[in-house]
């Protein structure tokens, strides 16, 4: 994609930046450099990189969290570090609080399934944590639990997007606190998931991008109303039903349409998409307006949309 095509906001910030004359992710990946969202200027916000992708045709691939496989826990800086060299520059991951009081990435309010440790995670320290190894169904590995203060300096170091989803045994507000300290505004989505803490957390941290679940133009019509800010949201819209009506309706109103392919092989859309090895529903979804895909196949759907992330890395993300 040529930069005279970006979005007006950032054509002069891009201007002197070279597109990757790669075809696919994976070959961002050979040589991160080609990419520019590695070396984009902090003066370019994400909500300006967001509206480029809007505007663009572009596609942001988020790993679901942090793209595990049979030798890479979920949740593990060291798998993030693999997901970034398949050319995915976006992650989910899950955040849990400690008994002390720290942050760390733990899907489960148990420890039992992803780690050597048992019992509830609230209940131990950040020592404790720190001493387990970290488990995927095949075997367990050497890497830890990781804070979510050491996955947010990898986010900025690597400059990309990490969507923060808060367990039960979290608040809002520390982690509020963790995205500023490490200067990661621009690096981070954070996941609600009412009406009221989508308002909440907006009003507490108006410079942070929220995602909240929006299944229809006049839910997203109301929140706006109640002073959430359109360009500093990205709509949730599922993972069962894709909504090219609602995408496009969305884009009208200025808010990014995300979607999920994710779940259980038998019944995800992840499942069914890559039955026959092709893939190719991942372009249909993307062609018909979908700007952010959140997938449990990262590497693999790369590949096929390579051509979209190429335009999502013009536009820094």
């Amino acid at each position: 994609m040529r930069l005279c095509c970006l979005a007006a906001p950032l054509l002069a910030l891009l201007a002197c930046a070279q597109p990757a004359e790669h075809s696919t992710a994976r070959a961002y990946a050979a040589d991160k450099a080609d990419h520019p969202a590695a070396t984009m200027p902090r003066s370019v916000t994400l909500t300006q990189r967001l509206d480029c992708l809007r505007s663009s045709g572009g596609a942001l691939l988020i790993a679901h969290r942090g793209g595990p496989t049979q030798d890479h826990p979920e949740n593990a800086i060291e798998t993030f570090e693999k997901t970034l060299k398949a050319g995915v520059r976006g992650i989910e991951v899950d955040i849990a609080e400690t008994r002390d009081g720290h942050l760390i990435l733990m899907h489960d309010d148990d420890l039992e399934r992803t780690t050597t440790g048992s019992g509830p995670v609230a209940a131990l320290t950040l020592a404790d944590i720190q001493v387990l190894r970290l488990q995927t169904p095949a075997l367990t590995t050497d890497f830890k639990p990781p804070t979510l203060e050491a996955t947010l300096a990898f986010a900025v170091r690597n400059n990309i997007i990490v969507e923060l989803d808060k367990k039960r045994s979290a608040s809002f507000s520390p982690i509020i606190a963790a995205v500023r300290a490490a200067g990661a505004e621009n690096n981070v989505f954070i996941i609600t998931y009412t009406d009221d803490q989508a308002v909440e957390v907006h009003a507490q941290a108006p410079e942070l991008v929220i995602t909240a679940t929006i299944r229809t133009l006049e839910h997203a019509d109301r929140l706006i109303a109640r002073g959430v800010r359109p360009s500093g949201l990205v709509a949730w819209t599922g993972t069962n039903s894709p909504d090219p009506e609602l995408w496009r309706g969305l884009a009208l109103r200025g808010i990014e349409a995300a979607f999920g392919t994710l779940g259980p092989p038998d019944r995800s859309l992840d499942g069914r998409f890559w039955a026959d090895g092709d893939g190719s529903e991942y372009n249909a979804l993307i062609d018909s307006g979908l700007p952010i895909l959140v997938t449990d196949s990262p590497e693999r759907t790369a590949r096929q949309l390579g051509a979209f992330m190429d335009k999502a890395g013009a536009c820094g993300l």
